[in-house]
């Protein structure tokens, strides 16, 4: 009984030892790729959620840990909000516009609307650690509004920008901006100068 050859002649035994290193060199290339590198950074990220922001802006995503770092005793310039409240828009594109002018390199951006509905801990210390800047709603309750802007300088809060969390009636950010930006910015310039220590 003849033995049976695994390939029919050497021209087919060369193709498939090319496939099968070609297959090799896929599986290490695939393996070792970081694939890290292409996810969107934050700054991207930040303007998928936030559009009238620059995709060049200095937001990176915080969590509510990261926040209570910087209360206690760290450095940091927080905006705190959610995509739902369309204020946080303009809050965002002015902070990052001032930010840009005096090179402050870093923006926390919190979302804190499922922690705040969870009652989640480290949320609930964070109200705790900032109860004296926070106002009290018609209820009594102390809880973060959006949109918010918290300027920290180690661990001491420098300035609590909530300006327009508690406007009664129907106005449109489109409007009220159009006479109050330069107020906003002019009060987000001051405390950022403090907190570079300009």
């Amino acid at each position: 009984m003849k033995k049976k050859k695994f390939f029919k002649n050497k021209i087919q035994m060369v193709c498939y030892i090319i496939i099968f290193i070609i297959c090799i060199a896929l599986f290490i290339v695939i393996g070792t790729t970081d694939y890290e590198k292409f996810e969107d950074s934050d700054a991207i990220k930040f303007n998928n959620i936030y559009n009238i922001v620059d995709k060049n802006n200095y937001y990176e995503f915080a969590t509510a840990h990261d926040v209570l770092n910087v209360i206690k005793g760290r450095s940091g310039v927080i905006l705190m909000g959610f995509p739902e409240n369309k204020w946080t828009q303009y809050y965002a594109k002015y902070l990052n516009d001032i930010a840009i002018e005096l090179n402050i390199d870093k923006i926390l951006y919190y979302d804190f609307l499922r922690d705040r509905e969870n009652s989640n801990a480290a949320y609930e210390t964070i109200i705790e650690n900032i109860t004296e800047e926070i106002p009290t709603n018609d209820l009594g309750v102390k809880n973060i509004q959006a949109p918010v802007i918290m300027i920290v300088k180690n661990g001491r809060i420098i300035d609590y920008i909530d300006d327009v969390t508690f406007i009664k009636g129907d106005i449109n950010p489109d409007e009220y901006f159009q006479t109050e930006e330069i107020n906003l910015k002019e009060k987000l310039k001051n405390a950022l100068e403090i907190y570079k220590g300009v």
